[in-house]
C-alpha cells in the first residue's frame, strides 16, 4: 500500500497562512504555507521553499518573507525543522544538516504534490544560515530552478569563529565538551542561552552582532512574541554545525544565484566569496546601511530584498 507523506485538505486552503504538515525522516514535519490574495486551485502558481535562519522557528523571519513574497503572487512554504517548533523533536532545538537537509528535500517533494504548483517555477530562499542548506540542496537537486540567499552565513565555522573573541569561543568549546562527556555518561543534554553565558541583557560592551542578535531575539521576535522560539540549545550545539559550509562547493554551483548582501552584516565578505566563486548566471544587490538582523525583519531592507528577489525570479 502506498504510504501518504503529508496532511493538506485542499478546500480548506486559503490565502495567506495555512498549517501543513508533512513527514522526513519518518517524522512529523509542521509547515507554514503561504498562500497569494484570491487564491484559486486552479491556478498554478510560482513556488518557493524558504531554509529558514539557523536556530529559528517559522513564526520568526520565515513568517516576514512569507507574507511580503505570497502578496507578490508566490506560494512560500516555511517549515520547522526536526527538533524545531511544532515539528517531531528527538533533542529539543538541536540544530544539524543531517535534519534540515533532507526536511528540505522532502518540503520540496511535498509541495510539489499540490495541484497550484507550478513545477517549472520553482525557487528556493535561504536566509543567514539557511543559505548553505538551500544551496547544498539545490546544487544537486534539479527541481529548483533558480535560488536567492539573504545575508548568507555560508561557513558556519567562520561565522562563530571569525565572529567573537578569542576568550568567548575558547569557554564555549570547554563547555561543550563537557556537555558531550556529560550526555555520554549521563544520556541527558544540558541547555544554554544562545548567547552562551553573556549575562542578559547584554553589556554595554557586547559586540554589535551579539547586541544585533539581543535586539532580534530577546526584544522584537523573542520568546514572549514568538511562543514556539525557545532561545536555549544543547550546549554540544554551539549554536551551528562547524561543517556546514558552502565555500567549498560553491564553484561547482550552476544554478541561477541572486546574493542579497547588507554592507554592514557579519556575513558580507563570505556572501562575496561566495557569489564571485558560482559558475552560473547571477546577480548581487549589496543594501547600503545593513545590518545581518536588518535584513530578517525590519522593512526598509527587506522590502529591497522582497523586490530584488521577486525581480530576479521572474526571469526564470
Amino acid at each position: 500500500m502506498k504510504r501518504k507523506h503529508y496532511e493538506v485538505n485542499l478546500e480548506k486552503l486559503k490565502s495567506g497562512k495555512n498549517r501543513v504538515y508533512y513527514t522526513s525522516l519518518s517524522c512529523k514535519i509542521a509547515a507554514d504555507l503561504y498562500l497569494p490574495d484570491n487564491f484559486d486551485l486552479d491556478n498554478k502558481y510560482p513556488t518557493i521553499i524558504y531554509t529558514r535562519v539557523g536556530t529559528q522557528v517559522k513564526e520568526q523571519t520565515g513568517a516576514t518573507y512569507g507574507e511580503k513574497l505570497s502578496k507578490l503572487g508566490y506560494v512560500f512554504l516555511v517549515f520547522d525543522p526536526i527538533n524545531f517548533g511544532d515539528s517531531d523533536a528527538i533533542v529539543k532545538n538541536h540544530e544539524t544538516m543531517h535534519n534540515v537537509m533532507p526536511n528540505t528535500t522532502d518540503g520540496i517533494s511535498f509541495l510539489r504534490t499540490l495541484q497550484f504548483v507550478d513545477r517549472d517555477r520553482f525557487f528556493g530562499l535561504g536566509i543567514c544560515g539557511g543559505a548553505p542548506y538551500i544551496c547544498n540542496v539545490a546544487l544537486s537537486d534539479a527541481r529548483i530552478k533558480a535560488v536567492s540567499t539573504v545575508v548568507g552565513n555560508f561557513d558556519a565555522a567562520g561565522g562563530l569563529f571569525g565572529t567573537y573573541p578569542k576568550e568567548m569561543i575558547d569557554q564555549m568549546l570547554n563547555v561543550a565538551a563537557e556537555a558531550q562527556q556529560h550526555y555520554f555518561e549521563t544520556g541527558e543534554y544540558q541547555m544554554a542561552s544562545i548567547f552562551a553565558g553573556m549575562p542578559i541583557p547584554l553589556p554595554e560592551d557586547a559586540p554589535k552582532a551579539l547586541k544585533d542578535g539581543y535586539g532580534y531575539y530577546f526584544v522584537r521576535k523573542g520568546h514572549e512574541k514568538i511562543p514556539n522560539y525557545i532561545p536555549e540549545y544543547p550546549i554540544t550545539n554551539l549554536l551551528y554545525e562547524p561543517s556546514l559550509s558552502f565555500m567549498h562547493q560553491a564553484r561547482y554551483f550552476t544554478t541561477p544565484l541572486l546574493v542579497v548582501a547588507g554592507s554592514e552584516s557579519m556575513t558580507r565578505d563570505m556572501d562575496r566569496e561566495v557569489f564571485e566563486s558560482v559558475k552560473g548566471e547571477k546577480e548581487w544587490l549589496e543594501l547600503n546601511g545593513a545590518s545581518q538582523t536588518d535584513l530578517y525583519d525590519t522593512d526598509k531592507y527587506v522590502d529591497q530584498a522582497v523586490s530584488k528577489i521577486h525581480e530576479f525570479y521572474s526571469k526564470y
